[in-house]
């Protein structure tokens, strides 16, 4: 469970380049327990936000703390070990070495299969996986069953905050309930999950939208 107070804090964020303004002038809070939706077009930055909330990126202008780090200024040590125990990323192409088999694919992440696989096969089968999956390689799944190994690999670490880049792009009503359910559970008990996504059947559930033009 995560227990922490603290959650996210952006004043005025700015996210810019030489010739182009991506976002200006973003303000909002996000609670521990929260399910919050970046929406906007294409475009618009929701995957630039997504990154600058998980230390990929750093923001051009304004504040921003996330669980008290301010991440303009994280660095070296500090900047590593957010990134080890603090966040975890579904990205939008599921961020999968293609040629690795599952398992390899998990274990990435930093949970090792073989200390828990009763969890890990829990946790498979509510991603409705086959546990056999773990020794298939990676290029030999489908574009969604690729996005649930992802989805597993971030379940097993369990990070407080998880960062989702349309989650549910490429999945089917009932894989992508079972998406919505995880990130329901993950914050009721005291995560937090921030979803880019324009998905309608994602959006009716969230407690809190940002939108970016």
């Amino acid at each position: 469970m995560h227990t922490t107070q603290l959650g996210i804090s952006a004043r005025d964020l700015k996210f810019s380049y030489p010739k182009r303004t991506i976002w200006q002038d973003l303000t909002f809070d996000i609670a521990p327990g929260s399910l919050t939706a970046l929406l906007g077009e294409s475009g618009s930055g929701k995957t630039t936000l997504l990154q600058c909330l998980g230390s990929l990126e750093k923001t051009t202008g304004g504040t921003l703390e996330v669980y008290e780090h301010n991440m303009q200024t994280l660095r070296g040590a500090q900047l590593r070990n957010f990134r080890r125990t603090s966040v975890g990323f579904v990205f939008q192409n599921s961020g999968l070495v293609a040629s690795w088999s599952v398992r390899n694919n998990i274990e990435l992440g930093g949970y090792k299969v073989k200390d828990n696989p009763a969890r890990a096969q829990e946790v498979f089968e509510f991603f409705g996986l086959p546990f056999a999956f773990l020794e298939t390689p990676a290029y030999q799944l489908s574009g969604g069953e690729q996005q649930r190994v992802g989805l597993i690999r971030l379940a097993l670490r369990n990070p407080p905050l998880i960062l989702l880049d349309e989650p549910t792009a490429s999945l089917d009503d009932a894989n992508a309930q079972r998406v919505i359910e995880f990130m329901k559970h993950h914050c009721n008990n005291g995560g937090i999950a921030v979803t880019a996504t324009h998905d309608s059947r994602v959006i009716e559930h969230v407690d809190q939208k940002i939108r970016l033009a």
